[in-house]
């Protein structure tokens, strides 16, 4: 049975923030995922206690391409030890630390998450279902500087949301290669750090990857306005169509 892994990063600097530490929270109370990984960036030793969560370390050392906010969401947290028992066949979530987990997986997204196999993704919306990398390239402050290998066809092509990203290992280690490969043409393109976000995007969406759009219930985000159908309660708790969102990304 493919095991389904969620899994975060932080820098020494992220780790101490209140939004990291309430996620983490969210993790132990409320994840029923198969895993739940939080890797920190060059720890000596990692011991948080008991709970659902298992800490490991990764290596700056270890990395090809660091972003320059540290982010590994590329695929290269695999390079940590604790991703050495998984199996090509598992499937992995990977997700930025500004996130709150508020339930568990339901038996169909469950499903789901199992079905998926080599090259598919499952990726949410950036600002809307329609928005392209041409429109997000106007907002990550470009140089001028145009990588060789961009295809003509750029500016139709999706941009998503990378802050909850899921695919099997198999696939991750795929898009991390390609990643890897295209990244110090892509790091001249653009000032701001949402740069890897948009590589990715352009990755999945021109290279051959099958792509499944998220539901506004599974990952639901402000770093533009809420979808009609979002709702926030007294108590913090964020629905979408009266559905309580699994993934609550950026509501602080």
């Amino acid at each position: 049975m493919k095991k389904i892994i969620l899994a975060t990063a932080a820098d020494a600097n992220y780790k101490s923030r209140p939004i990291f530490q309430s996620f983490l929270q969210s993790m132990d109370v409320n994840s029923d995922f198969d895993g739940n990984y939080v890797l920190y960036m060059d720890e000596e030793t990692v011991d948080e206690g008991e709970g659902k969560i298992a800490y490991a370390t990764f290596r700056s050392s270890d990395m090809k391409c660091l972003n320059k906010n540290n982010c590994i969401q590329h695929g290269e947290f695999l390079n940590a030890e604790i991703f050495r028992t998984t199996s090509d066949d598992d499937i992995i979530i990977f997700s930025d630390g500004d996130m709150y987990v508020q339930r568990g997986l339901t038996d169909t997204e469950r499903l789901f998450l199992q079905s998926l196999t080599d090259d598919e993704v499952f990726v949410g919306y950036n600002a809307s279902p329609t928005d392209t990398l041409l429109d997000e390239f106007h907002r990550l402050s470009p140089t001028g500087y145009l990588p060789s290998f961009l295809e003509p066809n750029v500016g139709s092509v999706k941009i998503y949301n990378t802050g909850v990203l899921c695919m099997n290992k198999r696939t991750w280690l795929r898009l991390s290669e390609l990643y890897i490969s295209m990244f110090p043409e892509l790091d001249k393109m653009f000032e701001h750090y949402a740069k890897q976000q948009w590589l990715i995007s352009y990755i999945i969406g021109t290279k051959g990857f099958t792509v499944y759009e998220m539901p506004y219930d599974f990952h639901n985000h402000t770093h533009y306005p809420p979808p009609s159908g979002t709702t926030i309660d007294e108590n913090g708790v964020v629905r979408y169509n009266d559905k309580v969102v699994l993934f609550k990304h950026k509501w602080f």
